[in-house]
């Protein structure tokens, strides 16, 4: 007889979820754990074309763009604007400009980290509040996030 399989896509779901938040705490915790955000905006990127199939690991991972935002002190939902920008404006852009797919994906990476420090610094800019902190973890980041996704993703041109 034939197992049904449907139900552990939630499986694979939740324990996905579970870890990014565990190393979303440990990232807090220790500064040299990456907390995988740029992983989670190359899929956001690479899969909110086809929202239909695969609402739920979307919606989670809007979740945890805002939850780590939250944790780490930036302006709120700034991720999701971000997102919104570089979605609209510059996706088509990036894959034309650059040949090489897993440059693509680094890419996504450096702009998921480095954007995401310029919009915060603009809206601080507008708010008159300190810049947030740049260090040099964000480019450890970058590399160890954009290692991940090379390993994770594919890009269908």
């Amino acid at each position: 007889m034939r197992r049904n399989s449907a139900h552990q896509n939630y499986l694979v779901t939740f324990w996905i979820s579970g870890w990014l938040f565990l190393s979303l705490v440990m990232s807090s915790l220790y500064p040299l754990i990456p907390s995988f955000v740029g992983v989670v905006f190359c899929y956001l990127i690479l899969n909110f074309n086809r929202h239909e199939d695969n609402a739920l690991p979307l919606f989670l991972s809007l979740g945890y763009v805002c939850l780590y935002d939250l944790t780490k002190g930036f302006y709120l939902f700034s991720y999701v604007i971000l997102f919104v920008v570089v979605y609209r404006f510059a996706i088509y852009k990036i894959q034309n400009v650059i040949t090489c797919n897993n440059c693509i994906l680094a890419a996504y990476v450096a702009i998921a980290y480095l954007g995401h420090y310029f919009l915060n610094a603009f809206f601080a800019y507008l708010d008159n509040a300190p810049f947030p902190y740049f260090s040099n973890y964000y480019f450890y980041y970058i590399i160890i996030d954009s290692l991940l996704s090379f390993m994770l993703f594919r890009i269908s041109r």
